[in-house]
C-alpha cells in the first residue's frame, strides 16, 4: 500500500510471540543506516494487536554495530533478543536483551558469550529446565574457542561458561522438545553430514 520507508534497508528478521498474550509480538532485524551502508544495528518493532499494526521505535543501542538477531520468548511472557557484536575488530560476542513490555522496551543486555551465526532457544516445557535459555554458535568464530554453547538458568540474568558440543557442529540451530529435551543440529567442522546432539 505504498507504506514502505524510502531508503530503509534491513534483513535477517526474527520474531517472538508473547506466550501469555499472542497479540503481543516483537520482530528484530539487521537495520542498516542506508541502502548503501554496511553498518548495521539491532532494529526492532513491536505490535499489541496481533500484527495488524507495528511500532518501529528504532534500534536497541544506537550507534552500536550489531548483527545476526535471534528472538524467542519464555512461558511467562518475556521476550529475548540475542544479538551479535564485534569488539577489537575480530572478536565475536553476543548479548541478550530482555523485554517484559511486549517488545516496547528492552533492558541493557547481558553478555551471553557467543560467536558468529548464533542461535537461541528457550525451554517452555514446564519441566526441570523450564525457563532455561540455550545459545549455540559456530565454534570457528567463537569468543571462547573451542566452546560453542552456553545456557542461562536464571532467566537471562547471567550465562554459564562456554562448553563444547560433540563433533563441533556449525551453521546450526537448536530447539527444545515438549518434554524438555534440547536438540542441536549442524554440520561437523570436518565433514559433510549433519550431526544431531541432544541433552
Amino acid at each position: 500500500l505504498g507504506q514502505n520507508i524510502v531508503g530503509d534497508a534491513a534483513n535477517e528478521p526474527s520474531i517472538a510471540v508473547d506466550a501469555t498474550d499472542p497479540d503481543k509480538m516483537a520482530i528484530g532485524w539487521r537495520q542498516f543506516d542506508t541502502i548503501s551502508s554496511n553498518f548495521r544495528q539491532a532494529g526492532y518493532a513491536y505490535t499489541t494487536d496481533g500484527g495488524l499494526t507495528w511500532t518501529f521505535p528504532g534500534v536497541i543501542e544506537p550507534g552500536v554495530f550489531r548483527s545476526d538477531p535471534v528472538l524467542d520468548s519464555d512461558a511467562e511472557g518475556g521476550l529475548y533478543y540475542n544479538s551479535l557484536t564485534v569488539e577489537n575488530g575480530d572478536e565475536y560476542l553476543c548479548d541478550v536483551f530482555r523485554s517484559f513490555a511486549g517488545g516496547a522496551a528492552w533492558d541493557a543486555g547481558v553478555s551471553a558469550r557467543g560467536g558468529d551465526k548464533q542461535w537461541m532457544a528457550i525451554d517452555k516445557s514446564g519441566g526441570v529446565g523450564d525457563g532455561h535459555i540455550y545459545a549455540f554458535w559456530n565454534a570457528y568464530f567463537s569468543s571462547c574457542y573451542p566452546g560453542s554453547f552456553t545456557r542461562s538458568t536464571n532467566g537471562g540474568g547471567s550465562y554459564e561458561s562456554c562448553t563444547q558440543i560433540p563433533d563441533d557442529p556449525y551453521w546450526g540451530t537448536l530447539t527444545v522438545a515438549p518434554d524438555g529435551t534440547l536438540y542441536t543440529v549442524g554440520v561437523p567442522l570436518f565433514g559433510d553430514d549433519f550431526v544431531v546432539t541432544r541433552s
